[in-house]
């Protein structure tokens, strides 16, 4: 899986600077890529001796530490580029001034085989609407929409206490405003759709036997930036209906529960100094087994440019509530980390990244502290 991924990192890279160049005639098709290579291991770890959860995630013994939830990268104790190492390729065809089709294929060490992230046709109706339909990403957090591209954060890859759910895409159409009013840069979106996703990388961390299908049918929302110098402020709103089927041998599940979730992003930006800082909290109200799960998460941390160094820290937390413990065990983490970053160039990127992650229940991984290095390139 390393070996296709690697190949086709490696691969697309120069052939996208061939056909940029062309002949020197503007062509309808552009297309660029990107890639990350990221390699880790857990150093050291702790079962804490009212650990109750289990002894292996994906046959990875724990002490352990899931770094993408949503594709089900997880590290143990030898070193692995697997979890989290992606390459992806984008297509952008203009079929007319204010209309164009666009894709997206991404390729995962997860898995090793290219899937389709995004494919939707777009039209701008003047210069401050636009309109888009087909297969995107849910734009929940704010580095949604970007958070495969490894060169435009600090971080080796977004905060896994907030990016990551059984749902990271959907099926739908969204309509975008964008004015600029003096200093201040306005966009804004509506959207709306649903997502099917069999055998969830997600639900496979909890329920590795037996055939999972996870719906978010009827999934709104709206989201809101503004940027002003050196702030950016970001709000959103999204709600679905979700439905999650297990055929678990031992532990069938066929649930159903309305989600809700809100979101804010608050970032400044001094050029040598920046704070970034986003906080969500999904709710997920389980109406036929009469429960309800809420989840707050957050994430604040702050770097410093020192020519091509980014010296960075961060804080994040993710924390689950019940109303019955009877029928959900919540699951808590904490997590701190350190990560220096180094400029290659204007389109490429070097990361070491340390984690000191504390699972606060108990119950899914244990205490890890983890090592991670990053090659990133667009």
């Amino acid at each position: 899986a390393l070996a296709q991924l690697a190949m086709l990192g490696i691969g697309f890279v120069p052939t996208t600077g061939l056909l940029a160049q062309g002949t020197g005639s503007e062509s309808n098709l552009k297309i660029s890529g990107y890639v990350s290579l990221v390699a880790g291991r857990v150093l050291s770890g702790t079962l804490n001796p009212d650990y109750v959860g289990p002894d292996t995630i994906k046959h990875i013994g724990c002490p352990c530490y899931v770094a993408d939830w949503s594709n089900g990268g997880v590290y143990g104790s030898e070193y692995s580029a697997l979890p989290e190492s992606r390459a992806g390729i984008q297509l952008q065809y203009a079929l007319g001034p204010r209309t164009g089709l666009g894709a997206q294929l991404v390729s995962r060490g997860t898995n090793g085989m290219p899937d389709v992230a995004w494919a939707y046709g777009s039209h701008k109706f003047n210069e401050n609407f636009e309109v888009q339909v087909g297969r995107k990403r849910i734009p929940l957090y704010y580095y949604s929409d970007f958070q495969d591209i490894g060169v435009s954060y600090p971080w080796v890859t977004p905060p896994p206490e907030l990016y990551g759910w059984d749902a990271t895409n959907y099926n739908g159409a969204s309509l975008r405003y964008n004015r600029s009013m003096g200093n201040t840069s306005l966009s804004a979106s509506v959207f709306g759709g649903r997502e099917h996703a069999n055998e969830s990388p997600f639900q496979k961390l909890y329920y590795p036997a037996g055939s999972t299908e996870v719906q978010w049918n009827n999934l709104m929302g709206a989201d809101i930036e503004a940027n002003n110098g050196p702030l950016t402020v970001r709000a959103v709103f999204m709600q679905a209906d979700v439905k999650t089927i297990n055929n678990h041998p031992a532990n069938p599940v066929d649930d159903t529960a309305a989600l809700q979730a809100y979101g804010v992003a608050l970032n400044l930006d001094f050029d040598n100094w920046f704070v970034l800082s986003e906080a969500t909290q999904l709710t997920r109200d389980h109406t036929l087994s009469q429960y309800k799960v809420t989840a707050p998460a957050m994430t604040i941390g702050a770097g410093l440019r020192l020519g091509k160094w980014t010296p960075f820290i961060n804080f994040a937390k993710y924390t689950e509530e019940t109303t019955d413990l009877s029928q959900y065990a919540p699951g808590s983490y904490k997590r701190a980390s350190a990560t220096l970053r180094y400029d290659l160039d204007a389109s490429s990127a070097i990361k070491a990244q340390f984690d000191k992650n504390f699972d606060t229940t108990n119950n899914f991984g244990g205490d890890a502290a983890v090592f991670r290095v990053s090659y990133d390139r667009v």
